[in-house]
């Protein structure tokens, strides 16, 4: 069973987001997320296994563009 990705279960971490059920970290591209870590996500190593990694990027770039509209 997948757990759903929600934007409460990232933080801030400098100039990136991390998903902190899972460590994964993102960075903003130019027209989709960068990961530049996965962490736990796609393991089978307890709580993280339930993540989809696809779903974490999604879910990271609707995160980064909401920001990006309130520094305008």
């Amino acid at each position: 069973m997948r757990m759903k990705v929600d934007h409460n279960q990232f933080e801030t971490y400098g100039d990136k987001l991390r998903h902190t059920p899972t460590g994964a970290l993102f960075w903003p591209g130019e027209n989709d997320v960068v990961t530049c870590e996965f962490g736990l996500a796609g393991t089978r190593t307890g709580a993280a296994d339930d993540y989809d990694v696809e779903q974490l990027k999604q879910e990271a770039w609707e995160i980064f563009k909401l920001q990006k509209s309130t520094w305008l």
